[in-house]
């Protein structure tokens, strides 16, 4: 089985804290200390989350790509939260022996200071996880909710550091928290504060604004001085200052580039803030930082099948557009309906310019879902690259088809672009 990226850096920075905590005590199976290891994993998971939202160039490397980095976040995220809610439960389960209405207290924010610190922080850090990944919010609003996250950090840091008992017996952990605490706090002042004014943004302006029907918008954007160099497949932050269009940022992929620096994006109308993207008029201007991601052709071998579902399509318009001769690339576009298809023109183009190139338009109300099966039916599963691009659910069971098939892992790539914030 293969081992994701980012797992050993992961793991070091979890286990590091599990390890003092126990070299430094009496391992047993009380509810006392199985509450109190649980609130070192989840503190350290919270820090770790934390530090995976910063989005910095090195995540990259670590993990193989944001979108990847994206979801470590998520699911550690996830895990602290899991972890700290049930630290406080084992804790209180003795008390609840004696005494219910102790134990109802203990869990209140009521009383001890240092105590009420860490249960408004654990209240906070659950309400801010359910409504970002779970309640379906309007952008801008999901962002605010997910900010304050930071502060569920700080309660739970002096709490973690100065509660009475726990780590308090152990010197060297008490330490390392503190550092934590110390990581999570530059991490918060750079991601609130300083982003803006550390990560380089690029300033563009729009050349050309197409609304291809009632569903898809296509936007090119010129940098006003020098654009950036990026490789195909790859994506950016974009914030437009326009009067139709919120001041926000969003990840688009770069559809295609042109010699002069241009940068083309092909959206699709799925929210509040895409549905207004048609108001965007020439002479906007827009700031770029990026570019993003490994999802590019050349992470493969010379043999590719590119599987795009609905907009998904969007990173295989700029493979092709680089797609060196000796390469021999099949593409399925898989759509609904010709409704769904946002880049006829492009396909016709690929069509008359690339040889070496075979595009399907897969239209699943008349041919039924795209299978791996299908897709594959001309290739040699084991020397073949898979791109997929689309939908989470497609992507999903396409890639469980193609293991089925026993294609290796190391031929299938994706990029989490859903996972993005």
């Amino acid at each position: 089985m293969r081992i994701p990226t980012g797992t050993i850096p992961v793991t070091l920075f979890l286990t590091l804290p599990l390890a003092l905590w126990l070299s430094a005590t009496s391992p047993t199976l009380s509810m006392n200390f199985i509450g109190s290891t649980l609130g070192v994993i989840g503190f350290a998971a919270f820090t770790l989350a934390l530090l995976l939202a910063v989005r910095l160039p090195v995540q990259e490397k670590i993990f193989g790509s944001l979108g990847q980095s994206y979801r470590a976040h998520q699911l550690i995220g996830t895990g602290a939260l899991i972890a700290l809610l049930l630290h406080p439960l084992f804790l209180v389960w003795p008390i609840a022996q004696f005494s219910p209405k102790d134990a109802a207290l203990f869990l209140l924010p009521v009383g001890d200071i240092i105590k009420t610190l860490g249960v408004l922080g654990l209240i906070l850090m659950a309400f801010c996880i359910v409504c970002t990944y779970y309640i379906r919010l309007p952008y801008h609003i999901w962002k605010k909710v997910h900010r304050y996250l930071a502060l569920a950090f700080l309660l739970g840091a002096l709490h973690g550091i100065f509660i009475s008992g726990g780590i308090q017996s152990v010197p060297a952990l008490r330490i390392l928290f503190v550092l934590f605490l110390g990581l999570g706090v530059l991490a918060i002042v750079y991601r609130v504060l300083f982003h803006k004014l550390f990560v380089h943004r690029t300033p563009y302006v729009v050349t050309n604004v197409r609304v291809v029907n009632e569903k898809f918008v296509d936007v090119t954007l010129t940098p006003k001085n020098q654009g950036f160099d990026l490789r195909p497949g790859q994506f950016a932050y974009v914030t437009y200052m326009s009067n139709g269009v919120k001041a926000e940022e969003h990840p688009f992929t770069i559809a295609g580039s042109s010699a002069d620096g241009s940068i083309r994006f092909v959206a699709k109308k799925l929210g509040d803030f895409t549905n207004t993207l048609q108001n965007i008029v020439i002479g906007d201007e827009a700031m770029v930082e990026g570019p993003y991601g490994s999802f590019t052709y050349n992470a493969g071998g010379k043999t590719q099948c590119w599987i795009a579902g609905g907009i998904g399509i969007t990173p295989f318009l700029a493979f092709a557009e680089s797609l060196p001769s000796e390469y021999s690339a099949t593409l399925f576009y898989a759509i609904s309906d010709e409704t769904e298809n946002a880049v006829a023109d492009d396909i016709a183009r690929m069509r008359a310019q690339k040889p070496n190139l075979n595009v399907v338009l897969w239209k699943s109300k008349e041919q039924g879902f795209l299978t791996a099966e299908a897709a594959l039916r001309h290739l040699d599963p084991k020397n073949t690259d898979i791109f997929l691009c689309g939908p989470q659910g497609m992507v999903a069971a396409i890639r469980t088809q193609l293991l089925a098939l026993k294609v290796p892992h190391h031929r299938i790539h994706q990029e989490k672009f859903s996972l993005l914030p």
